[in-house]
Parts: structure tokens; sequence; C-alpha cells
């Protein structure tokens, strides 16, 4: 478990750097589409972690889908309205 353990922080570690990188260059080639998936990362998170908290179970499954639509649209006239 501790090899396991230890692999796995390793390719942890890995992959960040290789996200990073490449996270670098497509900042520069395409800066606004970055911004376009950060905004739409970040608001989705934040979003479900409010939906998580605040409702129960059975209430999660039939919202999600709807807030994630909702979120989408919001997103998409946001960015055109800003981006």
């Amino acid at each position: 478990t501790y090899i396991r353990k230890y692999v796995r922080t390793f390719v942890r570690m890995y992959v960040r750097t290789i996200v990073r990188t490449y996270v670098r260059s497509f900042v520069r080639s395409f800066d606004r589409s970055f911004i376009r998936t950060y905004l739409r990362t970040y608001i989705r998170t934040y979003v479900r972690s409010l939906v998580l908290s605040y409702l129960p179970t059975y209430v999660r499954s039939f919202v999600i889908p709807y807030v994630r639509s909702f979120v989408r649209s919001f997103v998409r006239s946001f960015v055109r309205i800003y981006v």
C-alpha cells in the first residue's frame, strides 16, 4: 500500500506538471477559450457544491441535470456578452 501511495503521488505530480505546461502554452495561443473553460468549470463546481450541501439526495438526482443545463446556457450568454 505504501508503494502504491508513492506511485500515486508521483503520477499526480507528473500529470500536474504536464498539465501546467500544456495549459501555459494553451493560454498563450488561446487566451479566450481558456478563460471560457476556466469560468465554466469554476461555476459548475461552485453550483454543484452549493446543491450538494443544501439539498438532500433524492432532490439531487432531479436538480443536478437541470442546474447543469442552466449553468451551461448562462455561461454561454455570459461569454457572448463579455468575452
